[in-house]
């Protein structure tokens, strides 16, 4: 993952006996739901404390009562519920699940959520990944294409090995990044550790692909295409080409784009695309719209038509870039209060 990670501050515990504000606070870190109390409403409450890392969201998340909660539609992440006490039953994709400290549970983006029964006092690790950057983390791996979204296995057993050992990742992550000295806040430090927790994620849980992951590594893709995608990644803001690609990596101009096409399964310049998309999509993420407008970022990774832009962002994030931008500073400032 070359992009330089982009971290804000841990949010202080936020407390609310609101379940007005209860149902803000989380829309704000993860997606629009409906909230059901089946305790007594004299007794709710939420606690919760949301950590973000680039494509990572972690909420640590207390209901004070026994509560349901409903999403709908799609989502643009990943989404893993760790219970930490407690426990959790939800449905999703027709089957019924329930989450303990032993049995965390993985939701695909692409079908609805709903949580029957949060116990309270039942304390929660709620971790939001990008789909975009889990999947192309796994081509990456792979070396090829996948199909999106990934079709995981819903139930991830956490009481031991290596998937304990990734949750412990996340805790560790998410307690060094409370404080504002921490080593961890470098980006030559917490990049790996980003591109760590990703990659052992696809490692831990079940899907298709896993096999695959545990098989042998081949000789790997032609020097040339690695040396092409090493170029992308370090300069896509640069007037890149086919033919000034493949006379860098000394091959010509069919040899590189079936070199891609083979192991990428795209040509050079739809990678160039991906990854300037990608760098946008941060930006968006990242900036004030006070400052910085869609039309700046876009031309800034070299997007001049800002009609496709639009619809090629659409289509990956699931949301406009002037969405994306707005939201961002919206969050920032709602938890900046």
């Amino acid at each position: 993952m070359g992009d330089a990670q982009q971290v804000a501050p841990s949010d202080p515990w936020f407390r609310t006996r609101s379940p007005e504000g209860a149902i803000h606070l989380c829309e704000t870190a993860f997606y629009p739901h409906r909230l059901r109390l089946l305790g007594r409403s004299d007794g709710f409450g939420l606690s919760q404390r949301v950590t973000r890392v680039g494509p990572i969201t972690v909420g640590d998340i207390t209901y004070e009562t026994d509560v349901g909660l409903s999403f709908d539609g799609t989502r643009a992440d990943y989404h893993v519920c760790v219970p930490l006490n407690g426990w959790l039953e939800s449905r999703h994709r027709g089957q019924q699940l329930t989450s303990t400290p032993a049995l965390a549970s993985i939701y695909r983006p692409d079908a609805e959520i709903t949580v029957s029964r949060w116990p309270g006092g039942s304390r929660h690790l709620a971790v939001k990944i990008d789909q975009v950057a889990v999947e192309r983390a796994l081509e990456t791996l792979l070396g090829s294409s996948v199909g999106s979204p990934i079709a995981f296995n819903a139930a991830l057993p956490v009481q031991a090995g290596a998937a304990q050992d990734w949750v412990r990742l996340l805790l560790m992550v998410q307690r060094q990044l409370d404080c504002r000295d921490s080593l961890m806040r470098h980006s030559a430090v917490l990049d790996p550790l980003v591109e760590s927790l990703i990659h052992g994620f696809l490692l831990v849980a079940d899907h298709p692909y896993r096999q695959a992951l545990a098989a042998p590594a081949d000789t790997g893709r032609p020097a040339a295409v690695r040396d092409a995608v090493g170029i992308i990644e370090a300069g896509p803001h640069l007037p890149l080409t086919t033919s000034t690609l493949a006379k860098q990596c000394h091959v010509s101009v069919r040899t590189l784009q079936e070199g891609f096409q083979r192991h990428l399964g795209m040509s050079p310049m739809a990678y160039v695309r991906a990854v300037r998309l990608r760098r946008a999509h941060r930006d968006l993420r990242a900036a004030d719209p006070c400052h910085s407008s869609v039309a700046s970022i876009a031309h800034r990774w070299g997007f001049t038509h800002l009609g496709r832009f639009a619809t090629a962002y659409k289509t990956t994030y699931g949301q406009t870039p002037l969405q994306a931008l707005r939201a961002a500073h919206c969050a920032d400032q709602t938890h900046g209060r």
